[in-house]
């Protein structure tokens, strides 16, 4: 076995760990998934009002909602 591989397995093993810490220890109820459309990711919550992994996708999501807002204010026949 290669000093390369046995490095790899550590770091590996290090991910496994903290992961498992993650998903079940004290920070549990903060673990959200990024609400933006399309994002797989998932991220600690850290502040009350965040709903996103990231910058690119709050604004990403901000985008789509004034898209939506603006195509419903064009495509009501009341105006």
């Amino acid at each position: 076995m290669r000093t390369g591989d046995l490095a790899g397995q550590a770091v590996a093993a290090m991910l496994a760990a903290q992961a498992v810490d993650l998903f079940t220890g004290d920070m549990r109820p903060q673990l959200r998934a990024c609400l933006a459309p399309g994002c797989v990711l998932y991220f600690v919550k850290q502040h009350p009002r965040r709903e996103w992994c990231s910058a690119g996708c709050g604004n990403r999501a901000r985008v789509a909602r004034h898209y939506q807002r603006h195509q419903a204010v064009k495509t009501d026949p009341k105006s």
